[in-house]
Order: C-alpha cells, then sequence, then structure tokens
C-alpha cells in the first residue's frame, strides 16, 4: 500500500503546479568580454524560486558554484577562471550566457546575447590607466569607423550584422615615452533572431462554407526572449482582414466562399524594432453548395398552366436546406425545404423577375440564384399588356429641310395588332389618307402643304415630331428630337445649285461659336446645356448679279432633351426592421421618344458599391441586418456609359428587432445544491412582438441546451463544475436574425459545511492510510523477529 500512497502524494504535490518561464541572466555593466580586475554583477530575472525554497542555484560550465545562492552572483576583481558558460536555476534552468575575462590590453566589448531589434553599441576598451586615442573598428577585416571615438554606434540590431569584429587604438605607454598601436582580438558578433519567421496555420485541412476557421500565426521567441510581448495583424489577397493585437489568431465564425484566398500574417514587437511577415498561404473554402439557379416548368407558360418553379443547386453532402422564392424582389414564399414554388393556374400577374435563395436552418451560409424573367403567354389577345409605343425617324436625319428636298419618315417599334397589318400615318393629329405603310415618303416637300407635326399609330400612338419645309436659301439643320448622349453634329445648309464660299460662321445665342469655313458644326456627345438658339451665317455666288451676297439662316431653337430623369431611391417597406425583406428600387423615367433604350442600374450604401451594374433598378437585402442601415445612392447609365446620373443620398435606417441578449443568473450567488436559473433577456420591437424567437445556451464555448422556445437554462442541483463562461443566442426562426449575449462568469460558491465534511473525511483516510503502512510494516518485523528466534534455537537445540 505505500507505494500508491506515495503515487497519490506525489500527485497532490505536483498536479497543480505549471511549467514556469525560464529565466534569464543579465549582466551589469552589460559588456563581454571584461579584463581581469573588472567587476561585473550577473543577476538571474524571471519566475522566483518554488514556493518554501527561497534559494537561487548557480553553474558554470555546468558545474554547481559553491555558496552562491542569492539572485545576484557578483564577480568582484575578476580572473581568467571567472570565465565560462553561466546558469541560473529558480524552478527552471537559464540558457547559458558566455562570459569572457581577459587579460589582453584592449579588448572589443559587445552586449552578451544581442537580439534583432535591440539597440547594438560596440565598445573598444582598455584599463583605465591607460589613455587610448585614434581609434579604429573593423568588420571582417575592413574598416568600419575611423572617427576616433571609442564606440561604434550601430542601430537597431539586424542578424546582417553579425560577423567578426575588433579594433585598433593607440595607447601612450610611459615606459617608453610614445604611444604604441594595440589591436584588440577579434570577437565575433552574433546577432541573434528575436522570433521565427511566422507561418500561416489553420485549424482544419479542409474548409467548408459554414466551418468555423481559425488562422494561427505561428512563431516562436528566443529561449533568451521568452517574456516579449508580440503583435499579430493578419491579411487577405494583401487587404488588412484583423489590426494589431496579442491575439495570434484569426477567427471566422462561418466561412464563406469570399474568405477563400492568399493569407499572410505579420508579428511585430509593440514598437515595431521588428517585425516579420510568413509566406503567401492559400486558403480554400469548400462550397457547402453551389449558387442555385431558377428553372420553369413547362419552358413556355400560357395562363391557366400549372407552372412549376425550381430552385436548383446540389449540396456536396446530405446537409438540410432551406428555400425561399421571390417576384420582382417580393417574397411569395417563405423558407422551407420545399425547393418548389407552385402556381396551379398561372395568370398575367406572375409574370416577373423571379429570385430564389437557399440557406442553412442556421443561416450561417445564404446564396441567392440570379434573376430570371418569367413572361406569361396570354390566351386571347384582350388580356395583353400595353405595348411599347413606336418611335419616328427621318432619313436623311436632319430638320428643316428645303421645299424640293425628299424625306423619308419611318414608324420605328412594335409592330400593328395581330390581324391588322396597317400603319396609320398622322400630322397635325390629322389622319394623312392613304398612308398604311411602315415608311411615309415625302418626295420634293412643300412648305405649307408638308410642314407639321407627326405620328404613326401600330397598336399604340407615337409621340409627335416636327417637319418644318422652309423655302429660305439657307438654313440651320439638325437632327430631329436630340437626346442626351447622341452624337451632335449641325449643318449651315443651301440648295444645292447655290456656290457657297469658304466664309460659314455658326452662332449659338447670337454669338460666335465657329468660323472655321465647314458646313458642320461637330458638338459631340449631347448634353442639356447644349441647348439654345443657334443659326449659321454664308457667302453664296448669285449668277444674277454676278457676285456673293451674305445670307443668314433663320433662328432653330435647338433642344436637347433629357434621356431620362435624375434617379431617385425608394425603399419598401417604408420602415426596415432586422430580419425584413427590404427592395431598395432605383426610379427614374426614359423620354417617350427613347422608352425601348436599355438602361443599367448601381447602388451604393456609404460610397461602397453594394450591387454593379446590371439591367435590375432594385437592389434586394433578403435579410435586412442593422449593418445594412446607411447613406445609399445609386446610379444609371446607358450601356455605353454615354449617360450617367446619380440619384441624391438617402438614409436608410434598419430598426433594430430585438437588442443583443444579456445572461442573467437567479440566485445572484449560487452555492453548490441551488436550483439555478440562467436568462437570456432580450426584448422585442414594439413594432414586432408578437415575433417568435428561439434561445439557446452555452457554457465554455459548449452547447448545454439547444434552440428552443424557452429563453431559460434550469440547473436543479448546482455543482461546482457548473461553473464557467455563459453565453446564450437569440434567434428568430428562420435564423434571419441571431444575436449573441457578450460572456457572463458564473462561479458556484462550496457549501461550508459540505467544504468541512470532505476535509475530515480526507484526513481521517490519511490517518487510516498510514495506520494500515505502520501495522503492515510492524506485522513483518514480528514475523521476521520470530523466524529468527526460531531458527536460534533450532542451532542450541543442535
Amino acid at each position: 500500500m505505500s507505494v500508491p500512497l506515495s503515487v497519490i502524494l506525489l500527485s497532490l504535490m505536483m498536479g497543480n503546479m505549471g511549467a514556469a518561464a525560464r529565466p534569464m541572466i543579465s549582466f551589469s555593466p552589460n559588456w563581454t568580454p571584461i579584463l581581469t580586475g573588472d567587476s561585473v554583477t550577473l543577476t538571474c530575472n524571471g519566475a522566483p524560486p518554488a514556493q518554501g525554497n527561497e534559494k537561487y542555484s548557480w553553474y558554470r560550465d555546468n558545474n554547481p558554484i559553491p555558496g552562491e545562492e542569492q539572485q545576484n552572483y557578483i564577480i568582484q576583481r575578476a580572473q581568467r577562471e571567472h570565465s565560462g558558460r553561466y546558469q541560473c536555476q529558480t524552478s527552471e534552468r537559464s540558457a547559458a550566457i558566455n562570459l569572457t575575462v581577459s587579460d589582453d590590453i584592449v579588448v572589443l566589448q559587445a552586449p552578451p546575447g544581442v537580439h534583432e531589434g535591440e539597440e547594438l553599441i560596440l565598445r573598444c576598451y582598455t584599463r583605465p590607466e591607460y589613455k587610448a586615442t585614434n581609434t579604429v573598428f573593423y568588420k571582417n577585416n575592413s574598416i568600419i569607423q575611423s572617427r576616433g571615438s571609442d564606440y561604434l554606434v550601430l542601430g537597431r540590431a539586424q542578424t546582417h550584422m553579425s560577423g567578426s569584429y575588433k579594433c585598433r587604438t593607440k595607447i601612450y605607454d610611459e615606459s617608453v615615452g610614445f604611444p604604441t598601436n594595440y589591436t584588440s582580438a577579434e570577437e565575433h558578433l552574433s546577432v541573434t533572431e528575436l522570433f521565427t519567421v511566422p507561418q500561416i496555420k489553420v485549424s482544419s485541412d479542409q474548409v467548408t462554407e459554414g466551418d468555423h476557421m481559425t488562422i494561427t500565426c505561428d512563431t516562436k521567441l528566443s529561449p533568451h526572449r521568452e517574456t516579449t510581448e508580440l503583435q499579430f495583424v493578419f491579411y487577405r489577397n494583401g487587404h488588412n482582414v484583423q489590426g494589431f493585437s496579442l491575439s495570434n489568431q484569426y477567427g471566422v465564425p462561418s466561412a464563406q466562399l469570399e474568405d477563400s484566398g492568399n493569407y499572410t500574417c505579420e508579428v511585430q514587437t509593440p514598437t515595431g524594432s521588428v517585425r516579420k511577415r510568413s509566406n503567401v498561404s492559400h486558403i480554400h473554402i469548400q462550397e457547402l453548395f453551389r449558387t442555385p439557379q431558377i428553372k420553369v416548368t413547362p419552358d413556355q407558360v400560357t395562363e391557366g398552366d400549372h407552372m412549376t418553379i425550381t430552385c436548383d443547386t446540389n449540396p456536396i453532402n446530405t446537409t438540410e436546406l432551406q428555400f425561399a422564392f421571390y417576384i420582382n424582389g417580393t417574397v411569395v414564399q417563405e423558407f422551407s425545404s420545399s425547393h418548389e414554388y407552385r402556381v396551379p393556374s398561372a395568370a398575367p400577374k406572375d409574370s416577373g423577375k423571379y429570385t430564389c435563395e437557399v440557406q442553412t436552418p442556421t443561416g450561417s451560409v445564404k446564396k441567392r440564384s440570379s434573376e430570371f424573367y418569367i413572361q406569361l403567354q396570354a390566351l386571347l389577345m384582350g388580356n395583353m399588356g400595353a405595348a411599347a409605343r413606336p418611335v419616328i425617324s427621318f432619313s436623311p436625319n436632319w430638320t428643316p429641310i428645303l421645299a424640293g428636298d425628299n424625306v423619308t419618315l419611318t414608324c420605328n417599334g412594335a409592330p400593328p395588332a395581330q390581324g391588322n397589318e396597317k400603319y396609320s400615318w398622322y400630322r397635325d393629329n390629322n389622319p394623312i389618307p392613304g398612308e398604311e405603310q411602315q415608311n411615309y415618303i415625302i418626295q420634293r416637300a412643300q412648305q405649307r402643304e408638308h410642314s407639321g407635326r407627326y405620328q404613326c399609330q401600330t397598336s399604340e400612338r407615337s409621340a409627335a415630331i416636327n417637319l418644318t419645309v422652309s423655302d429660305d436659301k439657307v438654313v440651320l439643320q439638325a437632327p430631329p428630337g436630340v437626346h442626351e448622349g447622341e452624337e451632335l453634329t449641325l449643318r449651315c445648309y443651301t440648295r444645292p445649285e447655290y456656290k457657297k464660299t469658304n466664309t460659314l460662321v455658326f452662332y449659338k445665342n447670337n454669338s460666335i461659336i465657329q468660323s472655321l469655313g465647314s458646313d458642320y458644326l461637330v458638338l459631340g456627345r449631347a448634353q442639356t446645356h447644349m441647348s439654345g438658339s443657334y443659326k449659321c451665317r454664308t457667302k453664296i455666288y448669285d449668277k444674277s448679279v454676278g457676285y456673293t451676297i451674305n445670307y443668314t439662316s433663320a433662328e432653330e431653337h435647338l433642344l436637347v432633351t433629357e434621356l431620362f430623369t435624375v434617379p431617385l431611391i425608394k425603399v419598401r417597406p417604408v420602415q426596415v426592421t432586422e430580419g425584413d425583406h427590404m427592395t431598395i428600387t432605383c426610379d427614374t423615367k426614359l423620354s417617350p421618344h427613347r422608352e425601348t433604350t436599355e438602361l443599367q442600374f448601381v447602388f451604393y450604401r456609404n460610397g461602397h458599391n453594394v450591387q454593379g451594374f446590371s439591367l435590375s433598378n432594385q437592389y434586394g437585402v433578403p435579410s435586412a441586418q442593422l449593418e445594412d442601415s446607411g447613406n445609399y445612392t445609386c446610379e444609371v447609365q446607358t450601356p455605353t456609359g454615354s449617360v450617367r446620373k446619380r440619384s441624391n443620398m438617402t438614409l436608410i435606417w434598419i430598426q433594430e428587432l430585438f437588442p443583443n441578449p444579456l445572461i442573467k443568473v437567479s440566485p445572484d450567488q449560487v452555492t453548490e445544491g441551488d436550483h439555478m436559473t440562467i436568462t437570456c433577456d432580450t426584448k422585442l420591437s414594439p413594432h414586432r412582438e408578437t415575433t417568435e424567437l428561439q434561445f439557446v445556451f452555452y457554457r465554455n464555448g459548449h452547447n448545454v441546451q439547444g434552440f428552443s422556445l424557452s429563453n431559460q437554462y434550469g440547473v436543479p442541483s448546482a455543482q461546482l463544475e457548473d461553473s464557467g463562461k455563459y453565453t446564450c443566442e437569440v434567434q428568430t426562426t428562420t435564423g434571419s436574425v441571431r444575436k449573441r449575449s457578450r460572456e457572463a462568469h458564473i462561479y458556484i460558491q462550496g457549501h461550508s459545511l459540505l467544504n468541512i465534511i470532505r476535509l475530515i473525511l480526507s484526513c481521517i483516510i490519511f490517518i487510516w492510510t498510514v495506520c494500515l503502512i505502520f501495522h503492515h510494516i510492524k506485522t513483518v518485523g514480528s514475523t521476521e523477529r520470530a523466524e529468527m528466534e526460531g531458527m536460534e534455537m533450532e542451532n542450541v537445540m543442535g
């Protein structure tokens, strides 16, 4: 029984002892080598000796130094025998540090154990009674300083400063009466790495979307500098993802595909004197499921059909997924386990832009499909929606024209209604009889007969466009219906039979803007500020009088029409609460003459792009969070970027659904055996008081009660092991909003009477064990004595 008892006692003594940091030796003065006769104090820095042992131990060349048991070991008037590798010991033994004692006249001194980042100064040292001058320092036998100073200041130590150093100085020798050159022995200076180049290490060889990923910046301090504080920073693809802190880990609670990338980390001292960066480590997050795609059955849906829309994806394993469906940004089927949305009898209102979302039950991974436009085919023409209005164009594309010119007007856009293959033409709102083709051709135009406002009609009537026929000799021509972004050129036009000279001048609002002699004024991309009154002047040779005459055109008012209005930000719903589906619309209106122009839209929050240019004028946030609050703007442009306009800023504020929960414990002080109740306390917004919430509880990061409708976790009889750091999480049933409390440390106090009983029982067991041991020893001794006496009796009898 004695062996098990000794093991128990040893474990009781040693079990609670952690490994102490190794001590370090420092010198004062902080130089090596020293000269014979110098004094130096070695100090054992770091953890004090083990409790109950107040002594330090000192070693030279691994041999104990007798009688030295203090923190400081003082060497007075050092001799050659004091040279060696010194160590001290508390609970741990220090790394060895070298002390050299020299009897030379000159030595090159350096601080012992130089590390990166430390201020490094070398000294050319002689005995105090000597006067040294003209000191020169060498590194690897090359002069590096010859200023005569006894000190060589190298600045912050770096590993490349390692090498063989020596110095040369002149010392006045009184015995001979003149100075003599002395050169020190070479000293090899080694600048030790303060810490190794860091390495990126990731918690798992393969990280999948939604996993908790921990990235460690792994480095190792020099044994002589183990207590040095380090700071760590992490980068992904060159961008900072976690600023400098004392933590060597960067955690991603729920890894996403965009967390893939090239990771690096940097380690530095608090002052930045030493800073090192790891190599690039590529971390690839494996896709849990691919981005979903909308599929519709049948391929062409007609009114009354049974329409099935499928949200198609492919999970890499048996992960449970939830699906939601949207039309034009509005939810039509909330998250559920069904990946299909069914419409038993499709109607025109079911046409629109469909998207779907897929998520894990906790919402840790969520993906949305691209928009898929579904257009229902009507059974009858009467059910068809309004067609786009047609637009009239001219060929040649000029107005006004001169009497006698030819021009063709074309009705562009939607064809006539089915069963009616004719077009209708109107001048000044009056039908033009006999004109039923797409093109209306005017030959040898006349002023009174052909001038007017023209329209054409298919299923819709076009906007009116003006044609002017002039009898003048010179006219200023422009394209009809100029809009922003179109190439704009004006022309000074005369009848073909007239001969113009090169003297042509263009005016805007009676000011000359070009006098180059060209018939054309090229203004570039049209902008609204180009609107104004234009005219031109030219010289025409008149055969009837035999000389040239100046002619000025009538003024033409050019109006550059806005292609589309400045956009406005509109949000739905008007008041957005966390978890709501929020739709932001970039609202603008095209000119009636350019209704078929394609536009692109982009959205920004606080100046940062949140949705790149696309054909959708809506930005949807399926589950709005507080961080989605901000100043929103949008931009609209043509595909070529010829016209681009930005909305005013609109502040959108996301109202909190419920605040971050707080851990509350009852009673305030829990003692062993008490009934303990931990409450996850939060409060719903007054606008959403009927929202159902789910609660989960953790102790030291481990789940102790899974998600349920109860905001309380009860422990009927609390034990010491129930102490720990508690947190709770609250979420909506769909996981659209999820928040975690701060840690709350709950300490279970031991029952005083119970502790006394435990102590008494421990003492009784100990005393009983010792008694058994002594009883065993006594019994064995008595038996041995009886055997000896028996043997003696046998000998006597024999």
